[in-house]
């Protein structure tokens, strides 16, 4: 089966309560990526949700797509303030949970969570799976100024654990970590893969892997800057804390506890790192729509020189039906 699992359902209904609870003057992610992403939503919805759903359906026909997973990515709701975070996050999920219905089973999603509020991001967790029917959660890469592998956050893991569920990790959360970065677009094409690798890098040295090994995590853009600096850091860390590289048995064989997807299209040669690093065969695909038609990716796989035959095939059709059989595989249910 052919499943995509990064692309973003951002309806103008998202950004509209989002800038009624002010989030551009609360958070990061918003007031750099927002403006631009409520834009494009404006456009892409000017005929209503279910036109824009059918377009996706048919993308996904171009694409031989069978099954897409939803999610906000970027602009996640984390809000310092507890009751701002629980607001948009809901809507953010029944706004899933509708294009998951209106989907005639071509649709899952990642649902968000209200971070950094333990107690409630839980609530929600609770929703997302029980009332939702949702696969998994999307997380950004930190949360309001805090690490997805700070200790608070352990009860989130647990929970994620017992439910056997996926994660996607997106990037975006802090697109202002260098001088300039938030103009020209510097922010996406070098702030988020970095962003990425720290966030996953940090979930290894926590041993997040190790103690909660249930869970499905899949690192957006191929992990970012990872393929390429991947060896850099093992080499550190076995020289500055060789009882934690120990423990954790390196990093190159706790990289490869995570799934990456194929968002990252503009290099090919980026394929030959991942083999040499994280391993071909721990690549899942991932389009990164509404960016570009779902087409752009396949082909960007099928037309590669850098990948083989078998390699194609496994990443396209098969690597996804091994992260679904290790989670709970459970597809959303619809509104009644």
């Amino acid at each position: 089966m052919r499943i995509d699992f990064h692309s973003h359902y951002l309806p103008p209904r998202f950004f509209e309560r989002m800038d009624a609870l002010q989030a551009s003057d609360r958070i990061e992610s918003y007031a750099v990526f927002g403006p631009r992403l409520a834009a494009a939503a404006d456009r892409q919805f000017a005929s209503g949700p279910a036109a824009f759903l059918e377009h996706r359906l048919q993308d996904m026909e171009n694409g031989e797509v069978d099954l897409t997973m939803l999610s906000v990515g970027a602009v996640q709701p984390y809000f310092e303030s507890a009751p701002a975070a629980i607001a948009a996050t809901r809507l953010a999920n029944e706004l899933l949970h509708e294009a998951v219905a209106a989907g005639h089973g071509r649709f899952g999603a990642f649902g968000s969570l209200p971070l950094p509020h333990t107690a409630a991001a839980l609530d929600e967790l609770a929703f997302c799976f029980d009332d939702c029917g949702f696969q998994g959660v999307n997380l950004g890469c930190s949360a309001a100024g805090s690490p997805l592998d700070a200790p608070e956050f352990d009860d989130i893991w647990a929970a994620l654990n017992d439910r056997a569920a996926m994660v996607f990790l997106h990037p975006g959360a802090t697109p202002q970590m260098a001088v300039g970065s938030a103009e020209h677009l510097l922010a996406p094409a070098f702030c988020g893969p970095t962003e990425m690798a720290i966030a996953v890098c940090r979930l290894v040295a926590a041993k997040i892997p190790l103690r909660f090994p249930r869970i499905q995590v899949i690192a957006g853009i191929t992990g970012g800057s990872i393929p390429y600096l991947a060896n850099r850091w093992d080499r550190g860390l076995r020289m500055s804390d060789p009882a934690l590289h120990e423990e954790i048995g390196g990093v190159l064989p706790s990289l490869r506890r995570f799934w990456f997807d194929t968002s990252l299209i503009e290099d090919d040669h980026l394929y030959d790192t991942v083999r040499a690093t994280i391993g071909v065969d721990r690549l899942v695909f991932g389009s990164d729509t509404p960016r570009g038609p779902v087409m752009e990716a396949v082909d960007a796989v099928l037309r590669s020189d850098r990948l083989s035959e078998q390699e194609k095939h496994r990443i396209l059709d098969h690597s996804g039906d091994l992260v679904l059989g290790a989670t709970t595989g459970r597809f959303a249910r619809p509104n009644p």
